[in-house]
């Protein structure tokens, strides 16, 4: 699989704001990224689907067309939307999976690389074999689905009592 990609060290696409890595702030950031999901990791680890990303390449941009999920093998990467950082994901963290799971939206973020990293590209088919052959692995996507709802929540409504 071949997935196109920008260098956020380079001028970035129309479509895609440049990531604001600072000066060693992406370097420092994804050497403290946590392992996420190991257990997600197992379950596609010897798929044929890998891509791979140089610091500061972009993986995927807000808008763009969604086909699939990827889940990280290597390496950190970083969700956001225009100034807000959303999550940094390391070894078994996933992204892109609300694509799949809405039936290929639009992305809803910027995905890229923070560290050289290898992500193991997970289509349609893929994905719904999986979910048929480990209804588990749909729980863990829909755990991270609501761990990030849950985030945005707090994030945005800080107070518990409202």
């Amino acid at each position: 699989m071949v997935v196109e990609t920008t260098d956020v060290r380079h001028p970035a696409p129309a479509h895609a704001a440049e990531p604001e890595t600072g000066s060693g702030a992406a370097s420092e950031t994804a050497s403290a990224v946590p392992a996420a999901n190991p257990e997600i990791l197992g379950l596609v680890k010897d798929d044929s689907q890998v891509v791979r990303l140089e610091s500061g390449q972009v993986l995927f941009a807000e808008g763009d067309t969604s086909n699939c999920m990827y889940v990280v093998k290597t390496g950190a990467l970083r969700i956001r939307s225009g100034s807000v950082v959303y999550e940094d994901v390391g070894p078994g963290g996933i992204v892109g999976e609300m694509g799949l799971v809405e039936g290929h939206q639009p992305r809803s973020a910027m995905v890229y690389a923070l560290a050289d990293s290898e992500l193991i590209a997970v289509d349609d088919a893929r994905f719904f074999a999986l979910v048929a052959e480990t209804p588990r692995f749909a729980l863990m996507v829909m755990q991270v689905l609501s761990r990030r709802l849950r985030a945005m929540d707090r994030r945005y409504r800080p107070d518990p009592r409202l």
